[in-house]
């Protein structure tokens, strides 16, 4: 939090100042009437400074405003980014179990707390602080009594709200999980267009997504239950007090025993004051979402950050395997190979469903900790992910397609050079897709209007262009057609004579394209198998 500020301290100095004019101008009116008593009286010149402050107040405040909005965009802008770094950069393992729609929706709720917490809370803090002080100064002006219950009520307030929203940061744990969780299997559900249209009728649908959200609404309710419920009691002595503090002014008037001029200062006082011990307690609110939000970053994302080495490969001449292992949870797998690969070679990984292929290839990206593998004769644990990951490209048979144009799905986050594209042309490689597309072409989600070999060519594409010196490919043609299959390995393997090329596939035939077979089997004391995923089964 500390450092949040310290990041961000101009935003707050400045949004503090203006705060704390904002509060003055605020406040001025029953200042002014008070002094006014005390002097000569109310006139004219009285009335005019009163309506300038009003004004000066309203500026001032409309300035704040278009600061603090302007900062906006670029403040969550860089906090939501800091967070998908850190996304980015935990391990493979606690990425797929915590999935990354939850970790997303999590993330999403974190840049809100923080927001609503460094837009409105500083200001609130600010602005509570000061007018609950200056209420309490013209409270005490007009009688002693009023200041003194006035000072009670600020206790009753912090610490019956303090108790409510200790109880409230469960709650608020609890929901925002819940919602992420809901919202992970609405959006996994929906995304997939064929099977939700395919469905006979709603309720196969209803029954599907129904129950977690019903589950995440009546969490909503009970957690507003508590919540309005317990602040409704604080609430009620609020008002109590205040309207008991106005008959007494006003009975007090009546028997002369105040001036007229009280019930206008107290009039004016007592909502400011109200108001911003309310505030106060909003503060706390946000700040105990804030808390969770903060938790969650520290737990989830911090404290899975991926191990990373410290050494640099400016090239990947070879790969060694010398009986590779890993651990995956309480499990241990180890893999009977003895290879060196170097430039040149076409390695077909050959292996039974589950024998730990996409495992092992994954083990080349550091995606897990293992032993038993060297880049360079150097053990792959020593040298750093950028280093190692900067020189491989890797090709599932799952192509991420983004809702943007052709190029931009090529460039993927960049926009491409013309010697880019020229390259890519001459290639051919996107040949069937530039026959009914160009490169302005806005691609649907998912790639929806794709087919499954158009989805691999632009991911071969971005291969491509990477000019990696390994290239994995992981059953990347396992949904198309044979035709389609040799048509882009034959391309891919016109750019790869001087690469490290390793592939799996179900489809046998595809062994021809290959220099080199290696047949691979896991073996662990528990005789579990991996899926495709790299997860025990």
């Amino acid at each position: 939090m500390r450092n949040l500020i310290m990041q961000n301290r101009k935003f707050v100095a400045i949004t503090l100042v203006l705060v704390i004019l904002t509060s003055i101008t605020a406040t001025i009116t029953p200042i002014i009437i008070q002094a006014s008593n005390q002097t000569n009286g109310m006139n004219i010149n009285v009335f005019g400074i009163i309506i300038g402050a009003m004004i000066v107040s309203f500026v001032l405040q409309f300035a704040l405003l278009i600061y603090r909005q302007n900062y906006t965009a670029k403040f969550n802008t860089e906090h939501l980014s800091s967070l998908l770094k850190k996304m980015y950069k935990m391990n493979y393992d606690a990425y797929n179990k915590l999935e990354p729609t939850y970790l997303i929706n999590r993330i999403f709720s974190a840049v809100d707390s923080l927001y609503l917490f460094m837009i409105t809370s500083f200001e609130g803090i600010t602005r509570a602080t000061f007018i609950i002080l200056v209420s309490l100064i013209l409270a005490f002006s007009v009688h002693w009594l009023v200041f003194s219950i006035l000072l009670i009520l600020i206790p009753i307030n912090l610490f019956g709200f303090g108790y409510i929203n200790k109880r409230l940061k469960f709650k608020m744990e609890a929901l925002q999980s819940e919602g992420a969780i809901a919202n992970k299997d609405l959006v996994s559900t929906l995304s997939n267009v064929d099977n939700i249209k395919q469905l006979s009728e709603y309720k196969t649908l209803e029954n599907i997504v129904v129950p977690t959200i019903g589950k995440m609404y009546r969490t909503l309710a009970n957690t507003n239950k508590f919540a309005q419920g317990s602040s409704a009691i604080i609430d009620f002595i609020n008002q109590l007090f205040q309207n008991i503090i106005y008959l007494s002014i006003t009975y007090s008037i009546t028997q002369n025993w105040l001036p007229m001029s009280s019930i206008v200062i107290i009039g004016i006082v007592l909502p400011l004051f109200f108001n911003s011990l309310k505030g106060l307690t909003e503060v706390n609110i946000n700040f105990k979402t804030l808390e969770t939000s903060l938790e969650f970053v520290k737990n989830d994302l911090d404290n899975n950050v991926e191990n990373d080495g410290t050494l640099e490969v400016n090239a990947i001449e070879s790969i060694t395997f010398e009986d590779p292992e890993f651990k995956l949870a309480d499990l241990e797998f180890h893999y009977p190979l003895q290879e060196k690969l170097s430039k040149g070679q076409i390695v077909y990984l050959q292996g039974r469903s589950g024998s730990g292929k996409s495992s092992l290839l994954k083990l080349l990206l550091k995606f897990r900790h293992s032993a038993g593998i060297k880049i360079n004769n150097i053990p792959i644990g020593k040298i750093s992910n950028y280093s190692l990951r900067s020189r491989i490209a890797y090709l599932s048979q799952n192509t991420t397609i983004l809702s943007r144009s052709l190029e931009e799905n090529i460039g993927f986050g960049h926009l491409l050079t013309n010697e880019e594209r020229e390259f890519i042309e001459k290639s051919r490689i996107l040949d069937p897709i530039l026959k009914t597309k160009n490169w302005d072409t806005i691609l649907m989600e998912n790639g929806a209007n794709l087919s499954g070999g158009e989805k691999q060519r632009v991911a071969i594409a971005r291969m491509l262009l990477k000019d990696s010196d390994v290239y994995i490919l992981d059953e990347c043609t396992s949904s198309i057609d044979q035709n389609s299959s040799d048509d882009i390995f034959n391309t891919l393997l016109k750019y790869s004579k001087d690469k490290i090329v390793i592939y799996t596939s179900h489809d046998i035939n595809s062994i021809k394209h290959a220099n080199n077979i290696i047949s691979i089997e896991t073996e662990n004391k528990d005789e579990e198998l991996l899926d495709s995923r790299g997860f025990g089964k």
